[in-house]
């Protein structure tokens, strides 16, 4: 795309305010290598787009978001949720700079992107808690003896579940529904790491933890050897393992807490006694690790989550 101006875009849009049309050239050109068009939902800069809180006669507030349109500007009543308040708030008060914002629709639904820049102090301390991410147990986090344990039966099920509607679509040719059937699942998966890193960061602040550390997992799916009737298993299959977004969810909710995120090298974190530092030779048969040379026994992925906070392995290059 060559235009420069929101005049030259309109021979190739709908009829749209010069400002959405500006913002979509923006938006065209930072995506360089992209290989097929594509319709864009509009955009909005921080000049032309604005969050407005107005108290009702019952003495509750009502949230708008006030955008331009051809016609004029106009002011539309969004609802917002409790945890949402908190950063608009933040925002009116000057104490959150916002960024773009972007107009979508899900089915019948709009919603509102809104992007913004919130200024946070990072806490002062020394304690770290260790997060080992797994299969049977999605994932535990281990600080000063306290633990936390998400277990992945759940997904696996789930996984398994869809995995064998798909292959009746598929029989059926049912294509269409094979499509809103995969949106549901991303969307489910999606609501599972919010609610555990939500907890996770809950579990951290509750303990007074300055850093968390995890397990650096990237390319585990190519180097991690499976056997062939577990790569088929969808719910123990590393190629349908989420760890990747749960990771990118836990480090954007630590920010926002303060709390500093770093990823360690995974190797013998499993293999180490997280006691007296001695090295097994091969992992352990069933979910409990003993020492064999002080005899400490200890949960598998407690050990293992206690290793990664020492950074047994070093930290990730």
């Amino acid at each position: 795309m060559t235009t420069k101006t929101s005049k030259d875009a309109a021979k190739f849009s709908e009829k749209l305010p010069s400002c959405v049309l500006c913002h979509a050239i923006r938006d065209i050109r930072a995506k360089k290598k992209a290989k097929r068009f594509k319709r864009l939902w509009p955009s909005f800069s921080y000049q032309n787009f604005r969050v407005e809180k107005e108290l009702s006669k019952d003495g509750g507030a009502v949230w708008k978001a006030s955008f331009p349109t051809l016609e004029k500007r106009i002011g539309v009543p969004i609802v917002v949720q409790s945890y949402q308040e908190k950063y608009l708030e933040m925002l009116l008060s000057g104490q959150a700079k916002q960024g773009s914002a972007k107009l979508v629709r899900h089915g019948r639904d709009w919603y509102i992107l809104l992007s913004l820049t919130i200024s946070v102090e990072e806490k002062q301390g020394k304690k770290i808690m260790g997060v080992d991410l797994g299969l049977i147990d999605l994932l535990v986090a281990s600080v000063n003896g306290q633990t936390l344990f998400f277990s992945g039966k759940g997904l696996a099920y789930t996984r398994r579940h869809y995995a064998e509607l798909r292959h009746r679509l598929q029989k059926a040719g049912a294509y269409r529904a094979l499509v809103r059937l995969g949106d549901k699942e991303h969307r489910w998966v999606t609501d599972v790491n919010h609610k555990i890193s939500k907890a996770l960061i809950d579990f951290a602040i509750a303990h007074g933890v300055t850093k968390i550390r995890l397990e650096d997992l990237t390319g585990a799916r190519w180097t991690n050897p499976q056997r062939k009737e577990q790569r088929k298993d969808h719910g123990r299959s590393l190629h349908y393992w989420p760890y990747y977004q749960l990771r990118k969810f836990i480090e954007y909710k630590a920010a926002l807490a303060g709390i500093q995120v770093e990823l360690v090298n995974p190797d013998l974190t499993t293999l180490t006694c997280s006691r007296c530092g001695e090295v097994r030779r091969s992992r352990p048969k069933g979910r409990w690790f003993k020492c064999p040379r002080c005899k400490k026994i200890k949960h598998i992925d407690v050990n293992a989550a206690d290793n990664v906070a020492q950074a047994v392995s070093g930290l990730a290059a």
